[in-house]
């Protein structure tokens, strides 16, 4: 079983804070509190839940899928549009066949053995300028990537609602295999997870 590692941070803001200085806090990563499973010791923890996901017995990788914070307008604004649009990840963790491309957040991870990143864009997961979908790089074994990408969307035309800035990253990492595992049941304790401090960096970030 290959466990895949992956952060992401969202950041959602307005006119008001358009300046980067007013968004440097936001943009720095911070200690994840984390329940998706973690590696101690050699040994590989998953959460129980795991045994509920369909796709679970059929799978040969597992990917911990940890956020940080999401900065947002508000929970009225996250209702009422698609500004998150599939960033966030689904109930448990993901149960993927290597021998398929998967989708993960925005990207396209490519089949066994060369574990191509691709970016796949959409207008509401993104936003504008758009871009080509295109590979991003290979997912290497202890080898972290992260991903900076930001984008707008404009609701005013439909909604009266101001445009809204979005900036994401991401870091990927490809942990180790493993061949057994221990459940976390709960009620169990969140960690926290320190993101990678040494990891390549693709810069995707553009002037809105």
């Amino acid at each position: 079983m290959k466990i895949l590692q992956v952060f992401s941070s969202i950041n959602l803001y307005g006119k008001t804070k358009k300046s980067f200085e007013d968004r440097r806090a936001d943009n720095v990563w911070k200690n994840i509190a984390s329940k998706s499973g973690y590696i101690l010791e050699g040994e590989l923890f998953l959460p129980e839940q795991i045994l509920k996901n369909p796709d679970f017995r059929n799978c040969d990788m597992i990917v911990l899928d940890d956020h940080d914070k999401l900065a947002t307008l508000s929970e009225t604004d996250i209702t009422f549009t698609k500004v998150i649009g599939s960033n966030f990840g689904p109930l448990y963790n993901r149960c993927l066949r290597t021998t398929l491309p998967n989708k993960i957040h925005i990207f396209e991870l490519g089949a066994a053995p060369e574990f191509e990143l691709h970016l796949r864009y959409g207008y509401y997961e993104i936003g504008i300028p758009k871009r080509s979908n295109f590979k991003l790089c290979n997912i290497k074994k202890n080898m972290p990537v992260e991903i900076k990408i930001n984008g707008k969307t404009d609701y005013s035309y439909s909604s009266g609602r101001e445009r809204i800035f979005k900036e994401q990253r991401y870091i990927l990492e490809y942990v180790g295999d493993f061949d057994k595992f221990k459940l976390l049941k709960e009620p169990y304790e969140p960690i926290l997870k320190q993101v990678p401090n040494e990891r390549n960096v693709v810069d995707l970030n553009k002037p809105l």
